[in-house]
């Protein structure tokens, strides 16, 4: 059965700040005609920005020491046509930069490429337009951070390192594969998130830094916006169509893109001078945080709030100053204009460093002392001179035509020094703490970027189906043309491709991915067709119900059921979980009637109870099954829930044709089951029921909830 599978393609906008572009008289060495694509350029601190055929780029200024020559080749890219990525369905542009001078850099390269809007059949720029670059460790295409410039249909690519970097352009949005694939760019952060990251933060930090269930809604909210499916259905078919291990795993990586997000969008907000009490309490708690990549990615969010918050809204005050202490300031002013000046640069590297050493401390207080130290000594180091050089300077400005002036004492001192220190971080903020402060938004937006990319993986995985009649040997296929179709699918899935026909050994194989599953509406059922039918329009023979499992599954046409023999004893693996619970849709309070409102219905639906299931043999086709609820877990957060479970019931079961049928009584509640057990030919017996919990609640009041029983029985 070949699966044509198709993504909606959602880019991942990242906006890094506005940028202002030079232009550029760069001397090109080589002659950029149609048969020679390697360009060289030579760039300077003063002029740090290439102009080339088909690419701009604008690198920081402090990491140029000297003139340094940069080549620019367009490249064949390598490594990312295949069948799901073809030179007909996707345009790409790729470029080989080097700087053979220049072995690292401190700040942030902005590389510029125009893209073809032409190219674009269906869809839009912002839709089918993207990014990457080549990492040679991992021989492999990965995503970058960037922006659509659509006034100037350009790709703004954000790094800190060179490499081979291309954009491509998708031809028609929704034909390419479902999954996840090379050239899939990643989502803008989560709607929403603005009006939640503080919570899902402060949840994190009450918890060692670790995500939560809010955490867990946003990343999920992050999966909904890019992929177009509702939070409740990825809550449903990880609850109920997947097996356990995948469905953590998922959840997990929900928790993780949700985190990532909320950090990314406090360091915007840290960079408007926002949130200063997020500020606050991160930087109070950090220290206790355990050593993880959440506590440093919480570290690089207080370094944020100290460039953004401690240095742009620091006011220094400085004093006024009258005639008699003007010779002072002016020898000390004078000093600094002519002894111990520094640079933009200088401060930049310094502090660089200072940040550098500071990833090891644990705690932003830490690099704001280191900062302020610095500060302090510098602005100080005219005081330190002795009173030959002092003098000196003050015999310096007499020469300008001042003269006389006031006793020095420590408080001018101070005054003087503080004046220039508020003068200091003023003009420091925009070449020095901006810049770095825009390096650390882009390590939270990477590090955002790397959890999309492990998502991405996950929901990558594919699973191959084999679907039989578990023939023996010489024995005749029973359905052998007969059309089996996945289902129910929705009104965007293709079809045909979840449609195949049985051979004639009674078997049909097929593969997907958890991502094209999900996003055809995450069918649970294998519908059976005779040969002659037309599954569009006609009833099946047969369905068979599933759980979807990696990296190989078995639908058994001719259902293998256990013999009660194989059924007895007790089940290790059963739960019950909630997914069809609903929020009551008119609300009542009339006698006898029970809602459900939207917080009761979260917990159930985020609850995963793990059951006593025992089944005890009375003959061949009755049984006593003893049954009840053992615990729980909050399958979000992966917290515990506060059971005080009822020891188990007993009741009366009959076992036949493979179908189990009992009612348990627990609680003042009745539990109808009757499902059908089947054997697996790897040995494992399983069962997935619906069916709905009744009862009478103490106030008199009637309920029914729907719940799904899961179980498993090696």
């Amino acid at each position: 059965m070949n699966k044509k599978r198709s993504i909606s393609f959602i880019l991942f906008f990242i906006i890094l700040g506005n940028m202002s572009i030079g232009c550029s008289s760069n001397n090109v060495y080589n002659n950029n005609s149609s048969n020679n694509t390697r360009q060289e350029f030579k760039i300077t601190s003063d002029n740090p920005v290439v102009n080339g055929d088909g690419i701009d780029i604008i690198f920081t200024s402090y990491d140029i020491q000297a003139e340094s020559t940069v080549t620019v080749e367009k490249v064949e890219p390598q490594n990312i046509y295949d069948e799901d990525v073809t030179k007909e369905d996707v345009l790409i542009k790729a470029f080989e930069i080097k700087t053979p001078e220049i072995n690292s850099f401190t700040g942030l390269i902005d590389i510029e490429i125009p893209y073809d809007e032409d190219f674009i059949e269906v869809g839009s720029p912002s839709k089918n337009v993207g990014a990457m670059y080549f990492d040679e460790s991992l021989q492999e295409w990965t995503p970058i951070p960037f922006e659509i410039d659509e006034n100037n249909k350009k790709v703004r690519i954000f790094t800190n390192h060179l490499s081979t970097y291309s954009i491509f352009t998708v031809r028609n949005e929704n034909t390419r594969a479902a999954q996840i694939v090379k050239v899939n760019s990643y989502p803008t952060l989560p709607s929403g998130v603005s009006g939640v990251f503080e919570d899902v933060i402060n949840e994190a930090m009450n918890n060692n830094m670790s995500p939560g269930q809010k955490a867990f809604e946003l990343g999920q909210g992050a999966v909904s916006d890019w992929l177009g499916i509702s939070g409740a259905t990825l809550t449903t078919i990880t609850q109920v169509l997947y097996v356990s291990e995948f469905a953590e795993g998922l959840g997990n990586a929900f928790n993780n893109v949700g985190l990532a997000a909320a950090m990314v969008q406090a360091a915007y907000d840290f960079s408007s001078g926002k949130d200063a009490a997020l500020f606050s309490n991160l930087t109070k708690n950090l220290s206790y945080f355990s050593v993880g990549k959440w506590g440093y990615n919480a570290l690089q969010l207080g370094f944020v709030g100290v460039y953004a918050i401690d240095y742009s809204l620091s006011k220094f005050a400085a004093s006024a100053w009258d005639g008699r202490n003007e010779i002072w300031y002016s020898a000390y002013n004078l000093y600094y204009q002519r002894e111990n000046k520094r640079s933009a640069p200088d401060w930049y590297r310094t502090i660089y460093s200072l940040w550098e050493k500071s990833d090891s401390s644990k705690d932003p207080n830490f690099l704001k002392d280191a900062i302020n130290d610095e500060l302090d000594s510098y602005i100080n180091a005219f005081w330190r001179l002795d009173e030959v050089d002092q003098a000196f300077w003050q015999s310096e400005v007499q020469k300008t035509g001042f003269s006389g002036g006031g006793g020095l004492n420590e408080a001018l001192k101070r005054d003087i020094s503080n004046a220039h220190k508020a003068q200091l971080v003023k003009d420091l903020q925009e070449p020095v703490f901006d810049v770095l402060e825009r390096n650390i938004r882009w390590k939270l937006m990477d590090e955002y970027s790397k959890e999309l990319l492990n998502l991405r993986n996950y929901l990558n995985q594919v699973t191959t189906v084999l679907i039989t009649e578990n023939l023996k040997p010489d024995e005749k296929a029973t359905y052998d043309g007969y059309i089996v179709r996945f289902g129910p699918l929705n009104d965007t899935a293709n079809a045909s491709s979840w449609t195949g026909t049985i051979k004639s050994d009674g078997t049909v194989q097929t593969r997907f991915t958890a991502l094209g599953h999900i996003q055809s509406g995450a069918p649970d059922k294998l519908f059976l067709y005779k040969p002659d039918a037309n599954p569009d329009t006609d009833a099946p023979e047969k369905e068979f119900s599933f759980i979807v499992s990696f990296p190989n599954m078995q639908i058994n046409l001719k259902e293998m059921h256990p013999t009660m023999d194989e059924i007895t004893g007790n089940w290790e693996n059963v739960y019950m979980t909630f997914p069809d619970v609903v929020v009551s849709e008119n609300p009542s309070n009339e006698e006898g009637e029970c809602d459900l409102n939207e917080e009761i219905v979260r917990l159930f639906k985020t609850a995963k109870l793990k059951c006593k299931f025992e089944i005890q043999k009375i003959d061949e086709n009755n049984a006593t099954l003893v049954f009840g609820v053992v615990s729980g877990v909050n399958i979000s957060s992966g917290e515990s829930l506060d059971i005080d479970p009822e020891p188990p019931v007993n009741s009366t079961a009959t076992y036949k044709d493979g179908v189990l049928s009992s009612t348990v009584f627990m609680e003042g509640a009745e539990f109808p089951f009757n499902f059908e057990i089947k054997k697996g030919s790897d040995g494992n017996i399983s069962f997935v029921t619906k069916s709905t919990i009744s009862g009478v609640n103490d106030d008199g009041s009637k309920f029914s909830l729907p719940f799904t029983l899961t179980g498993q029985k090696y």
